[in-house]
Parts: C-alpha cells; structure tokens; sequence
C-alpha cells in the first residue's frame, strides 16, 4: 500500500514537471514569434511628380570684368572716381603724369572701355604704371570696371553629364546673403570640347541682375533641371534597396510584407521615380525595411 502510493506521488511528481516544462519551452516559442514580428512604418504608393536635377557650384561674375589700362608709362597723379561709382563708356578714371626727365606732358587720361561700374581701384597716388606693350601681363591695371545688369556662374560639366545638358536649359541659383531666394538664370554657353586634364566641358550660367542684389565674387550654387515627370509613381529613396539582382521594396499587405522587384526613372534628392513593379494604393514600407524579408510578419506602427 505504501509502496503504491509512493509510486503514484512520483508520477504525479514527473508530471508535473513535464507540464511545467512543456509550457515553458511553448512560452519560449511564443517570445520568439512575438520577437519575429518586426515593427514598421507604411506609406500609400501614390503617384506626384518629379524632377532629376544636377548640383554645381562657382564663384558669380559681372557679364563683363574688364581691367583698365594706362596708354603710358608714367606715374598716377590721381583716382578721379571711388569704387561703386557708375561710369559710361569714355568716363575719365584716373590722371597719369608721364614724368620723362627733360620733356614736359600734359597729363594722360585713363577712360572706361564700357559703361558699368567701377569694381576696384588697384592703385593709389603715385604708384608707377605701365600700359601693356606686348601683353596684359605686362601692364599695370588702374582699375576694374563690371557690367553687373547681368551676371554669370561659370561651371564645370564631367563628361557623364554633357548630353543632358544643353544651351537654354532653366537653372536654379542661390546664395548665402539671400538664403531664401532663388535666382533664375540660363546656360548661355557650353564648351564644346571636353578638357583632356579633368574630363569636364566649361559652361556659363548667365542670371538677370536688375537689382545688382548678386554680385561679383560671391559664392554660387547652380542647380540645372534635366529631367522632369509628373503624375508618375514616386517613393521615397529610402525605401528601395538594391541587391545585385536589381532595386527591390517591401509592400505591406495584412501585416505580411511581399518583397517586390521594381524598376526606376529619375531621382531628386530623397524620392524615385518607380517606373514598374509599385501600383497605386499599395502599402510600402518605408522604415523597418532592411530587416525584412519575404512573407515575414509585420506590426504596422501609424
């Protein structure tokens, strides 16, 4: 009799322990799929527009920078004008006394070659100047004056990008005094050869200047518009991944994710264009995405 209740207490014992340890080891499993489950953030496919768009930047000059020059040797006798001033065409600079031992002169003007304003002065009374014989080099500029009705950003193009870029093409300009405020300009003029050195072409920004708010030697950066589309699928870049077989997303349907092969158009900074494999309505996910894999569980986080 002892010995057969012994013998069911050590049964119920073995029991329980094999409950306890049945649910634990169904508790650990249940951890797990909750662990498996990967929050996300979803976003509705729709379609916008877009616009593919290449980034330069440059230093901004008058349409016209012309240095001026003395018609003799000799040494100034004085700046008849300050920085700032606007001149015409013939408007007198500055006075230069020739100063040869033994002869006498009257003074020698120094006139502007264009109308505009006077950029900078490179000289002060009495320096010693020297028109250019042979060359600019061998001058000694009196002054600077600019055309600043208009202004230009020269640019740089490596050769990748040359055939989308054409003359008449629409840029954007900004700069750090007017932050706020973009510039509308034009290309004006493209190189038509390819520098062996750097592989890039030369190409000039020209942008109306009313106001002379831009100025020479400020900072530029000229954004030129290649491409646009609108009413085309757009999604954020974010959410396409690349593999070596081709760009893919995630598309959310129920709380199960379906990887999905698409293909892509042009890109502005932060969004693509989706050109194949996305239909508007469905669901992408746009965080969470780089620990997803197909047919996996998701929790929507709104």
């Amino acid at each position: 009799m002892r010995r057969a209740a012994i013998g069911i207490i050590a049964i119920l014992i073995i029991g329980i322990v094999i409950y306890r340890g049945v649910s634990k080891k169904d508790k650990q499993i249940e951890e797990v799929e909750e662990e498996r489950i990967i929050p996300v953030v979803v976003t509705d496919v729709k379609k916008g527009n877009i616009k593919e768009i290449l980034y330069f930047t440059g230093d901004i000059k008058g349409q016209e920078e012309i240095d001026v020059f003395p018609r003799v040797a000799g040494k100034l006798l004085n700046n008849l004008v300050e920085e700032g001033d606007i001149v015409t065409k013939g408007t007198v600079i500055a006075m230069i006394d020739r100063d040869i031992a033994g002869m006498k002169f009257e003074p020698s003007e120094v006139t502007s070659p264009i109308a505009g304003i006077l950029g900078k002065l490179y000289l002060d009374k009495g320096a010693g100047v020297n028109p250019p014989t042979m060359s600019p080099a061998m001058g000694t500029p009196i002054a600077m004056i600019v055309n600043m009705d208009k202004v230009k950003v020269v640019i740089y193009i490596t050769e990748k990008y040359l055939p989308r870029v054409n003359r008449g093409q629409a840029a954007g300009i900004t700069v750090d005094a007017y932050p706020d405020k973009v510039f509308q300009g034009t290309v004006t003029m493209l190189q038509p050869v390819v520098d062996v050195m750097n592989r890039t072409a030369k190409a000039e920004v020209t942008i109306p200047n009313p106001g002379h708010l831009l100025r020479p030697g400020m900072f530029a950066r000229v954004n030129l518009i290649v491409a646009e589309k609108q009413g085309v699928i757009v999604s954020p870049g974010d959410a396409v991944l690349e593999s070596p077989e081709g760009h893919f997303v995630f598309v959310e349907e129920e709380g199960v994710v379906e990887k999905r092969t698409v293909k892509t158009g042009i890109r502005e900074e932060g969004e693509v264009e989706i050109t194949e494999g996305l239909e508007p309505g469905e669901r992408l996910v746009v965080v969470g995405q780089e620990m997803l894999s197909d047919g996996i569980t998701v929790k929507v986080i709104e």
